[in-house]
C-alpha cells in the first residue's frame, strides 16, 4: 500500500479539550476513510493491468498467487467431475479468464488483501518482538488450559494457523478455507465461466464444494469459536505481541465490530486513527490503546486527551466511519 506518513491527528493544530479532540479524529477518521475506499478499486486496476506502482510487489504477487490457486481449485472440481474424477491440467488462458471473473467480486478482492496485509503484520511482529506467527504466549495458555474443549479448540487453531503460513508462503489459499460469502463469489465466477459450455458440470462441482465446506472449521471460524469459549480472557487477545495479528485482529473483530478484513485494514499505518477508535470501544483502558498503537506505529504522534475520551464516544466516531465499513 501506498504510504501516506503515520500523525494519527494532525499535531500542528492544537488540542485543548475533549471537543477538539473528536473534530481531530474525526477528521483523521476521514482521511482515513478516503484512503480506504481507493483500496479496492486501484487494487482491482493492479492485478487487471500488471501495474505495481501504488502497492508493493510482495502484496500484488501474494494476492495473485491466490486468485490463480482458487481460480486452479475450481477448475479441478469442475474437470474432476467431467472426467470421472481426475482432474488434468488447465490451459493458461481457461486459468486467467476464470481469476479475471474473481477479481470482479470487490469483496473477494478485499479480503485477499486483508490476508496479505495480515501476513505482512506477521511478519512486523516477528522482527519487532520476536514473536512466533503461530506459538504466541495466549495460544501457548489456551493449548495448556484445565479446559479440555478449550485446549483442544486452541490445538486445532494452531494446526490451522500452520497450514494458513504455509500456503502464505507459497501465495496460496485452500478454496475451503475462504468465508462463505466469498467463497459464494467464487463460485459465481465459475458458474459463469461455464455457463453455456459446461453448465451441468459446474453445478456439480459447485455442489461437491459446498458440500464440503464447513465455515466453522475454517482458521477464520476457530478464531471466532476459540475466543468466544476464552470468555471474559478473550480482552487479552486485544494485546497484539501476546496474541499474535491473526487472534489480535479477530478480537478487534468482535470487540469493535468491525468485519475482520477492516480490522486488519486498521492496522496499517494510514488507519492509526480507526485502530485506536477500535481499541477504546472494545473497552480497552486508553494507556493500553496507546501502548498498542505505539506498539505497531513506534513514531507515531498519540494525544494526551485521548485518555477522557470514553468507550461510548469511540464507538459513536467509529461508526460515523461506517461508509467504508468492509472498505
Amino acid at each position: 500500500m501506498p504510504r501516506y506518513g503515520n500523525d494519527m491527528i494532525d499535531t500542528t493544530m492544537p488540542i485543548t479539550d475533549l471537543e477538539s479532540l473528536e473534530q481531530e479524529l474525526g477528521t483523521a477518521l476521514a482521511r482515513a476513510d478516503s484512503e480506504a475506499v481507493t483500496v479496492v478499486p486501484i487494487l482491482r486496476h493492479v492485478l487487471s493491468n500488471e501495474d505495481n506502482s501504488l502497492f508493493g510487489d510482495e502484496i500484488v504477487a501474494r494476492i495473485r498467487g491466490m486468485v490463480r490457486h482458487i481460480a486452479v481449485q475450481l477448475l479441478d472440481r469442475l474437470e474432476a467431475g467431467e472426467n470421472d474424477g481426475v482432474p488434468s491440467e488447465h490451459p493458461a488462458e481457461r486459468v486467467a479468464s476464470l481469476s479475471d471473473l474473481l477479481i470482479e467480486s470487490e469483496a473477494l478482492v478485499r479480503h485477499l488483501h486483508a490476508l496479505a496485509l495480515e501476513t505482512q503484520l506477521c511478519a512486523r511482529l516477528h522482527i519487532r518482538f520476536g514473536s512466533d506467527p503461530v506459538l504466541t504466549p495466549l495460544l501457548q495458555a489456551q493449548i495448556a488450559s484445565s479446559d479440555p474443549d478449550l485446549a483442544a479448540l486452541a490445538m486445532r487453531f494452531l494446526a490451522a494457523q500452520a497450514r494458513h503460513g504455509q500456503s502464505q508462503r507459497r501465495m496460496k489459499l485452500p478454496l475451503l478455507e475462504l468465508p462463505g460469502d466469498h467463497l459464494h463469489h467464487a463460485l459465481l465466477a465459475l458458474r459463469a465461466l461455464v455457463e453455456e459450455s459446461s453448465s451441468a458440470a459446474g453445478e456439480t462441482a459447485a455442489q461437491g464444494i459446498r458440500r464440503d465446506y464447513e465455515e466453522a472449521s475454517t482458521r477464520l471460524g476457530l478464531a471466532s469459536l476459540l475466543l468466544a469459549r476464552m470468555g471474559a480472557d478473550a480482552a487479552e487477545a486485544l494485546r497484539i505481541d501476546h496474541a499474535g495479528a491473526a487472534l489480535f485482529v479477530s478480537a478487534l473483530e468482535i470487540g469493535a465490530g468491525l468485519d475482520r478484513d477492516s480490522a486488519v485494514l486498521a492496522t496499517h499505518e494510514t488507519q492509526a486513527a480507526r485502530l485506536a477508535l477500535a481499541l477504546r470501544s472494545a473497552g480497552m483502558k486508553p494507556a493500553l490503546v496507546r501502548e498498542q498503537c505505539l506498539a505497531l506505529h513506534p513514531e507515531l504522534d498519540f494525544p494526551e486527551q485521548f485518555d477522557a475520551l470514553g468507550p461510548d464516544r469511540a464507538a459513536a466516531l467509529l461508526a460515523s466511519g461506517s461508509s467504508v465499513h468492509g472498505y
